[in-house]
């Protein structure tokens, strides 16, 4: 096998806790929300999705996206972007430390996120809650700078030209079994990072098991 040379972390659920669904973002922003929502049926769910890959690539704003997803989800464009404001909520314990412990390693390391302008922001904001110093990776991917969301190969393939590290020396966690995946696809080392247990814990003991760390 070969050696890892790169270590790539999904930000949501794997590096940053965000709310584990729409609900719970509206309880969170005092939001009522009528009880057979945030989904009327199959097609606005479909509709819905759309307009979040379109948010994620950089092809609509934020205005758009809840003009868009209000109707279906039972409550205003306003509350959707309140609701939106409140998603992500803070690093894991242990986050920090450990992309810090990979570069004392000498092993590089990038986040590779499905992510919006407006979320992008708030993990940059070091008044924001959610706040990642992101200057300490190597690099860092988001779909809506590259114009492509994972699980589709493209994002893959940018971070595989920027980074010029071999398919089978990158490691990659992510909660989206979807989204491994894809990656796995690409021949990269590929890991699900369950939401049921602490996910730093889950990482550090992968890197152990690859020798990527002890």
């Amino acid at each position: 096998m070969p050696a890892i040379q790169l270590v790539i972390f999904d930000l949501g659920r794997v590096l940053v806790r965000i709310c584990n669904n729409w609900r719970e973002a509206c309880a969170l922003a005092g939001i009522t929300i009528p009880h057979d929502r945030p989904y009327v049926d199959d097609p606005a769910a479909e509709r819905d999705q759309e307009a979040i890959v379109l948010l994620d690539t950089g092809r609509i704003d934020l205005a758009e996206f809840a003009r868009r997803v209000g109707p279906t989800r039972g409550i205003s464009p306003d509350e959707v972007i309140r609701a939106y404001d409140i998603f992500l909520r803070e690093p894991y314990p242990g986050a920090v430390e450990l992309v810090d412990e990979l570069r004392a390693a000498g092993v590089a390391t990038a986040c590779l996120s499905n992510t919006s302008d407006g979320h992008w922001r708030q993990m940059c904001d070091p008044a924001h809650a959610s706040f990642l110093p992101l200057d300490r990776f190597t690099w860092c991917f988001a779909s809506h700078l590259i114009g492509a969301c994972k699980p589709h190969d493209a994002i893959y393939e940018h971070v595989e030209r920027t980074s010029n590290v071999p398919p089978g020396s990158i490691m990659f966690f992510d909660d989206l079994e979807t989204n491994v995946a894809g990656a796995a696809r690409r021949g990269w080392n590929a890991h699900v990072i369950r939401i049921d247990s602490d996910p730093i814990a889950q990482t550090r003991a992968h890197l152990r098991a690859h020798n990527v760390l002890r």
